[in-house]
């Protein structure tokens, strides 16, 4: 088993021994004194050094064949050794002495690798010298368990107390009783609030006014002018579409013709887009031509025409239905039937199909798409630009479309399209307080007993507009109806100031001696407010009973 071995000076007290003997690393620790120490050979000590030896779990023993030392430490039931290779034993206090004195010196002692640590174990802070008081000399016995434990609590009772753990715990309470004290300050200074709902009955006051909106003009409530404000929105909105158009494409038949004159005896010239026909099918000379004169009598009739060169001809409109075999007759417009075309060459090369192209039907069908889908968005997303303090007209809503781009272009062969366009939508705004001056103006002009009425609702967030109508630079004019409410005057701040203190039956009390008042809704927040806050802090709203519901 491993032990630490403490070499002891001269100098050592008591003291820095047990404190040795504390900071030791093994469980065993072997003390080694020198020769004629005095320290150890009192009673006293040695008691000390078991007690603290017991305390901290360690096993002491003596290195000495010093008789009375070895007889001392028996007494306290401290093993001894005559060497540091000798098995440890404790010494009866009334075993006879060895003959021959011998003192070990541990600093001559070959205690091999042990030596070498003599001074590596660390040494905590000398406890008190003890005191001059009486000691008991009688033989000591080892202390008992119960003895041990009470020693080791009256050790911890007179422990120095932690600074550093003492102070952050100062800290932290300090910083409770700081974050307790802003609560509080702000749980009955700041957050408290009250609302009281006043109900009261009315009598109504029908609006109907004309307006102006000028961006241009200030507000004037008297002559029903306002300032209006405008809102711009572009969007570019793209919508793909199934092309639904039909057309006919394809080649138009060609060939050659000549000319046989019988009609006149003189030179005829066909000129070039000359039609010619067959069946009710039309072609077109592409060149002109001189067509000789016929012979012989053009009484009785012509006995030799004239014939032309071939010269050729064209189909009016596609299709295989235009081909013609060679020598097929036709007959010459504007001409008898004396001066004919001969097809002189098969026409070939009519064609025909017929294929799906984008039409103008599907791009009108596309915008119309586009401005269903877009315009609510658009005025959601346009209302959304106006300060919140302000009123949108939502008659002044309007959209403007520029010329669509059209993938592929109309009558062009697509089973798919996609038309792209861009839109630019405006509205008109007017600042709430700038329509409440107007609104109050027409209502105050409607009170009978202007010193004891007051406005409870002017009508602003349900009132209608008609006629609206946009005029130039950017004016606008339209007709405003609505209904407001007139009820007994109440002085809201002086309200405002009776009520500070109270609780709910004292302000419902107070409210309810105003004339007209019916009913009184009262709530404080947080819900640990059980009183009217300062005036500053109490909101004070007029709901109003309408007589024509």
């Amino acid at each position: 088993m491993a032990k630490t071995v403490i070499y002891i000076d001269t100098e050592d007290d008591i003291t820095s021994i047990i404190g040795k003997v504390k900071a030791a690393d093994s469980d065993i620790v072997a003390l080694v004194p020198p020769k004629r120490t005095g320290m150890l050979q009192s009673a006293v000590n040695l008691k000390l050094l078991k007690r603290a030896a017991t305390l901290s779990k360690k096993h002491v023993v003596l290195i000495s064949s010093d008789p009375s030392l070895r007889s001392l430490a028996g007494g306290v039931l401290i093993p001894t050794a005559k060497n540091l290779q000798s098995p440890p034993e404790i010494v009866s206090t009334g075993a006879p002495l060895d003959d021959q004195e011998e003192i070990v010196n541990g600093g001559d002692m070959p205690v091999g690798d042990i030596q070498n640590a003599m001074g590596d174990a660390a040494v905590t802070p000398p406890l008190a010298a003890p005191s001059n008081s009486a000691v008991d000399e009688a033989p000591i016995v080892a202390p008992t368990r119960k003895e041990a434990a009470k020693a080791k609590k009256d050790a911890k009772a007179l422990a120095v107390p932690d600074f550093m753990k003492f102070r952050k715990r100062i800290f932290i309470i300090g910083g409770l009783v700081v974050v307790l004290g802003i609560f509080l300050y702000w749980a009955f200074a700041i957050a408290p609030t009250a609302k009281i709902a006043i109900t009261a009955k009315t009598e109504l006051a029908n609006i109907d006014q004309n307006i102006t909106l000028n961006p241009s003009a200030t507000t004037d409530a008297s002559k029903n002018i306002l300032k209006s404000d405008s809102q711009e929105l572009k969007k570019t909105a793209s919508v793909d579409f199934d092309a639904t158009g039909k057309k006919d494409v394809g080649d138009k038949a060609s060939g050659q013709v000549t000319f046989k004159n019988c009609e006149t005896p003189t030179a005829q010239t066909i000129d070039a887009g000359t039609p010619v026909s067959v069946n009710g099918l039309n072609y077109t000379t592409q060149a002109a031509v001189t067509v000789p004169g016929g012979s012989g009598s053009f009484v009785t009739g012509c006995t030799s025409a004239g014939a032309s060169a071939a010269v050729g001809i064209t189909a009016s409109d596609i299709g295989e239905n235009y081909n013609l075999a060679s020598g097929t007759a036709l007959n010459v417009s504007g001409h008898t039937g004396q001066l004919t075309a001969t097809t002189s060459t098969a026409v070939t090369g009519g064609t025909k199909r017929t294929i799906t192209v984008v039409s103008q039907a599907d791009v009108d069908k596309a915008k119309q798409q586009i401005k269903n889908s877009d315009d609510n968005a658009a005025r959601a997303e346009l209302s959304k630009q106006f300060d919140k303090g302000m009123t949108v007209i939502k008659e002044s809503f309007a959209n403007q479309t520029s010329d669509p781009s059209v993938t592929p272009a109309v009558d062009a062969e697509a089973t798919k399209g996609k038309l792209t366009v861009e839109t630019t939508y405006t509205a008109l705004g007017v600042m709430n307080t700038d329509l409440d001056a107007v609104l109050n103006n027409a209502i105050t002009a409607a009170m009978t007993e202007k010193s004891k009425q007051s406005i409870y609702d002017n009508g602003r967030k349900e009132f209608k507009v008609a006629n609206y109508q946009a005029l130039d630079g950017g004016r606008a004019s339209f007709r405003l109806t609505t209904t407001g409410y007139i009820g007994s005057k109440i002085d809201q701040q002086a309200l405002k100031e009776q009520m500070a203190g109270k609780r709910y039956g004292e302000i419902e009390s107070i409210v309810k001696q105003v004339p007209n008042v019916q009913k009184v809704d009262i709530t404080f927040a947080p819900f640990w407010v059980t009183m009217a806050p300062s005036p500053d802090k109490t909101t004070i709203t007029l709901d109003v009973v309408k007589n024509d519901q």
